[in-house]
């Protein structure tokens, strides 16, 4: 029997990946700290959750929401699902590095960039000091990352405007925060020269130029406003949220997420009904289900629906049966436990009795 509390987890972390791929059609969001705090524990007690929700509304200024596109982020023919996952979380990465690079234009600390994008002060770093979009490189077994290649663009950019001596080039480097050794670029420009000199004396570098062209133009554009959207793990939350318990604010945002496209309303959808299938016991919707999420245009309810089937007997005795096995884990992990504690103290018979004292 397969368990509820992990069909749950497995419905949410696709809906979290969905949300990934349309992290642009998420609303934009104003939280404070003390949204996360209970009514009761801010000292509100006489007002319902309507009435401070009304309240709430009124004193927020009016939010701005972006264009998402009107056609759908679609796996391209011939990608495997992974690949295309990978692909999602690159261009989320990549979203990130241009917001910290854009508030690093209108003179915001590095410590302020990290508390307004909520993200790690050594991630801001690295994206600051890259003059592009630092491509994350997964080495494979035996190859080992060099310092070097976040400033090796750079280096070739110098190298094709004809600055061919390696002290200049250090110095460059040193100043746009390399902390590598001098002998490591050498090494990299000895290798330089010599497939230079092996394409012929008269050869140039292949290098896209215009990348790297600045143009400042006559009349400034206004600087671009940088917004926090609502996390694709918030969102996900919402969608696998029972309608009924939530307060009139989370309702309001599940609107407006089901709103920017037809693909976060047809996964609101699916995941509304599994959940409703789960807690109704309705096992005989599961092969209905299961049909809508295979035709749903959805890879991320395909691969669901994949393992759904993969398992099939112990899901449905899941969704039709009123035991479950967690309380077995449960009582399995109080047996680790006891077992912990006495590991190197002592032999079986007294585990034996600890268990069976607490029994």
């Amino acid at each position: 029997m397969a368990d509820r509390f992990h069909l749950l987890k497995n419905s949410r972390e696709r809906l979290k990946e969905l949300m990934d791929r349309k992290l642009s059609c998420l609303p934009e969001i104003e939280e404070h700290a003390s949204d996360a705090i209970e009514a009761s524990a801010q000292g509100i007690k006489d007002q319902g959750a309507h009435q401070i929700a009304e309240s709430q509304a009124q004193s927020e200024p009016e939010k701005h929401y972006r264009t998402g596109s009107p056609s759908p982020n679609k796996r391209p023919l011939g990608m495997s699902y992974d690949e295309f996952q990978k692909q999602v979380r690159r261009d989320k990465r990549a979203s990130r590095y241009q917001d910290v690079r854009t508030l690093m234009e209108q003179g915001l600390s590095q410590r302020a960039i990290a508390r307004k994008l909520k993200l790690a002060r050594a991630t801001v770093s690295k994206f600051a000091q890259a003059e592009e979009y630092p491509e994350m490189h997964h080495p494979k077994r035996g190859e080992k990352r060099s310092l070097l290649d976040p400033y090796k663009c750079y280096i070739l950019h110098r190298w094709q405007q004809g600055c061919t001596n390696g002290a200049q080039l250090y110095d460059e480097i040193k100043a746009h925060g390399f902390t590598g050794s001098v002998a490591l670029l050498r090494m990299f420009l000895a290798d330089l020269r010599k497939k230079h000199q092996e394409a012929g004396s008269a050869s140039v570098l292949t290098l896209d130029a215009s990348r790297y062209t600045l143009e400042i133009p006559e009349a400034l554009p206004p600087k671009p406003r940088i917004t926090c959207r609502m996390s694709a793990t918030r969102a996900s939350w919402l969608f696998i949220s029972q309608a009924e318990k939530l307060d009139e604010k989370h309702k309001q945002q599940v609107g407006q997420i089901r709103a920017r496209h037809p693909d976060l309303e047809r996964a609101y959808h699916l995941g509304q009904e599994f959940v409703m299938m789960l807690a109704e016991q309705r096992d005989t919707d599961l092969d209905t289900w299961l049909t809508q999420a295979e035709h749903s245009g959805l890879p991320e309810f395909k691969k669901m629906a994949k393992g759904i089937r993969q398992d099939y007997a112990a899901v449905r005795a899941a969704f039709s049966s009123a035991w479950s096995n967690g309380q077995v884990e449960a009582q399995v992990n109080c047996l680790k436990l006891q077992k912990r504690i006495v590991f190197g103290r002592a032999n079986f018979d007294l585990l034996r009795l600890r268990v069976l004292c607490r029994v």
